[in-house]
């Protein structure tokens, strides 16, 4: 099923991709920036997102834009997470919310939409200090997300 979603453009790097919410408050600018890990292993990368500023070529992963777009938003960071991981289909991706509440919200959009995702990546979460595959209703801190292999 396609979800409504922003148009995403990729930076000339392969590691940041940015759109735009509208609603109400404006026009902002979000990024969703890839960051290799290699010092935890060759293929590990971390997923930030967040209101992206041009000029310092940062993300600020803490503001809350209440744009009254957020599924619109989601479902734009999961098609940057889909492009990404088709250019690395090695890539091990770690999400955590910069918040416990980010981090639920995550969440709630994997179990929404776990169909459609568990197609074409294998999810992995955290509870306490286990990780085992994603399964719904468990309460997990972070998430670790793998191309699978057809």
């Amino acid at each position: 099923m396609e979800q409504e979603r922003y148009d995403i453009e990729k930076d000339k790097n392969d590691f940041v991709y940015w759109f735009f919410s509208e609603g109400p408050r404006g026009r902002i600018k979000k990024g969703v920036r890839f960051r290799h890990m290699p010092d935890v292993g060759k293929n590990a990368f971390n997923l930030a997102f967040g209101d992206w500023e041009d000029s310092t070529k940062s993300l600020d992963d803490r503001v809350v834009s209440n744009n009254g777009d957020h599924l619109k938003v989601l479902h734009s960071v999961a098609e940057a997470v889909r492009e990404f991981m088709n250019l690395w289909p090695d890539a091990v991706l770690h999400v955590r919310g910069s918040t416990s509440s980010r981090t639920r919200l995550y969440q709630m959009g994997i179990a929404s939409f776990w169909k459609e995702i568990s197609q074409e990546f294998e999810i992995w979460g955290k509870e306490g200090k286990e990780w085992g595959p994603f399964k719904k209703g468990v309460n997990y801190g972070e998430f670790l997300l793998f191309k699978k292999i057809n």
